[in-house]
C-alpha cells in the first residue's frame, strides 16, 4: 500500500507542474494575441488569470485558461480539461490511500453514536 501512497504523491507533483505550465502557456499565448489583435476581452482574459493565481491558486486561472482556449486550440483545451478534473480525483485516491496506509475507518458509526449520547 505504501507504493500507491508514492504513486499518488508523484502523479500530483506532474500535475501541479503541468498546471502551472498550463497557465503560463496561456498567459503567454494571452499576450502574444492582445499585442497582434489589441483586443480587449483578450487583456480582461489575462488579468482575470493573473489576479485569479494569486487569489485561488490554480482554480480561475485554470478556467480562464480554458476559456481562452476554446475556440483557439482543440488539444490545449482538452488538456486544460484533463488537468482540471485530474486534481479533485487524485486528492479523493490520496485521502483512501492515505486510510488505508494508516489503517483508519473512514467513519465508525457506532463510536460516533457513543460520543454523541444517542
Amino acid at each position: 500500500m505504501e507504493g500507491l501512497f508514492g504513486i499518488v504523491i508523484l502523479f500530483a507533483l506532474v500535475i501541479g507542474i503541468g498546471s502551472l505550465v498550463y497557465i503560463i502557456k496561456s498567459l503567454i499565448d494571452m499576450w502574444k494575441e492582445y499585442a497582434a489583435t489589441k483586443n480587449e476581452t483578450i487583456l480582461l482574459l489575462f488579468i482575470l488569470n493573473i489576479i485569479g493565481f494569486f487569489l485561488s491558486g490554480a482554480l480561475i486561472s485554470m478556467i480562464v485558461a480554458i476559456i481562452f482556449y476554446w475556440n483557439r486550440s482543440k488539444s490545449m483545451r482538452l488538456l486544460g480539461i484533463i488537468l482540471l478534473i485530474a486534481g479533485p480525483v487524485l486528492f479523493i485516491v490520496f485521502a483512501i490511500s492515505a486510510f488505508t496506509l494508516f489503517d483508519t475507518q473512514m467513519m465508525d458509526w457506532q463510536q460516533m453514536e457513543y460520543e454523541m449520547n444517542l
